[in-house]
């Protein structure tokens, strides 16, 4: 157990699930930023094409958030969080090829976006779960708080570096280093040395629309988690509206350098709600849970 001096720190397991977990919410949000600038820079899109772009980048939230619960509970953790990785590495590395070669287009930057939002929607479900593999249950407060705690930290930063990333290198080629983030977070995941225990069989039988139903009923049951999702829900949804043109307005229109659209991004602070659940176990709809969340407060 954890529980002694330097907490979950002196844990090896759960620093190299910390550090690949903020590694990779760093990298997410460089890209939040990174490929409106793109849009913008490159392309010169204007506030429908980078609405558009956002818009691929969430909408997995919306058609896999709820699925993705149960079918992380049916699959080993660490195989998904590595290939949600590799996945956002290569489709990001695809961008600066393909605007070497002269032939990026806003199609291919709307495929990233959706690529690497599904690889996000599927990534922030697994770790949630993946946690109390790793440690004790008397730890799962603690490793919550700090991996919380880490992503949020990411999201103020990442939005920032990605303008910084932007003004030093280019829009383009700052996706490379933000490639590197998602190999790096790929490499601190595969160093872990706990190993999953096997999905009992029974697990196996039952229906991905039980899964997600009872997922729902978790939530809709409890009167804190009800009351945050529905105040999430509609808050992302005014939210990510603006957020969808602020790069154009703030490009296009004030004519602001790249660096300092990624602080003016960043400066809000990270969007909605951050309590997270703390499933406890990989037994009963724990992924489902944690999805039923992430689905309303990406």
């Amino acid at each position: 157990m954890a529980g002694q001096r330097g907490g979950l720190w002196r844990h090896r397991d759960f620093r190299l699930l910390w550090a690949g977990e903020t590694t990779s919410k760093l990298g997410s949000n460089v890209t939040t930023v990174a490929l409106p600038l793109v849009a913008v820079l490159v392309t010169h899109a204007g506030p429908f094409t980078v609405g558009l772009i956002a818009a691929a980048s969430w909408v997995p939230w919306l058609l896999i958030g709820l699925p993705a619960g149960a079918w992380v509970d049916r699959l080993p953790r660490r195989p998904v969080l590595l290939s949600c990785d590799v996945v956002s590495a290569a489709a990001l590395v695809s961008v600066p090829v393909a605007a070497g070669l002269g032939v990026l287009t806003v199609a291919q930057l709307v495929l990233v976006a959706l690529l690497t939002g599904a690889s996000g929607v599927l990534f922030s479900t697994a770790y949630r779960v993946y946690l109390p593999v790793l440690v004790a249950r008397a730890d799962l407060p603690e490793g919550n708080a700090k991996l919380q705690g880490g992503e949020s930290v990411a999201q103020l930063a990442g939005r920032s570096l990605a303008g910084v990333l932007a003004q030093w290198a280019g829009a383009v080629a700052g996706l490379v280093v933000d490639a590197v983030t998602f190999l790096v977070s790929a490499g601190c995941l595969a160093a872990i040395s706990a190993r999953e225990p096997p999905r009992p069989a029974a697990r196996r039988r039952t229906t991905l629309r039980r899964e997600i139903a009872d997922g729902l009923r978790w939530v809709a049951h409890d009167r804190y988690l009800r009351s945050l999702v529905s105040f999430s829900a509609v808050a992302n949804v005014a939210l990510t509206g603006y957020q969808a043109i602020q790069v154009v307005f703030f490009v296009q229109v004030v004519g602001v350098a790249p660096a300092a659209v990624g602080v003016l991004v960043a400066a809000p602070g990270p969007v909605g709600c951050s309590a997270r659940p703390s499933p406890s176990g990989s037994r009963g709809a724990g992924a489902v849970r944690a999805a039923c969340w992430s689905a309303c407060s990406p």
